[in-house]
């Protein structure tokens, strides 16, 4: 594969966004409903820490506090013991 020139570049550039735009707009859909899941759970647990699922490296990993001081007294709870 060759690499493209500025002209291929700046067309295949055009080409991609409507692809960019609808995948952030899935991005913001996704988040909304993260942030609802992560009320719900938080309201009907009743936690002594607001809790919420826990990212790393674009995975989620698992649930924890969402304060970084409390996740001392609150760990995460890992995906490992929440699937099985």
């Amino acid at each position: 594969m060759k690499k493209l020139n500025k002209k291929e570049l700046e067309e295949i550039t055009l080409q991609l966004k409507p692809y960019w735009v609808e995948y952030e707009n899935l991005l913001i859909e996704h988040s909304q409903k993260v942030r609802e899941l992560e009320d719900k759970m938080n309201k009907e647990i009743k936690p002594k820490t607001k809790l919420e699922f826990f990212y790393c490296d674009g995975e989620c990993v698992g649930i924890g506090a969402e304060n970084y001081s409390d996740r001392e007294f609150f760990p995460l709870i890992g995906d490992s013991k929440l699937s099985s």
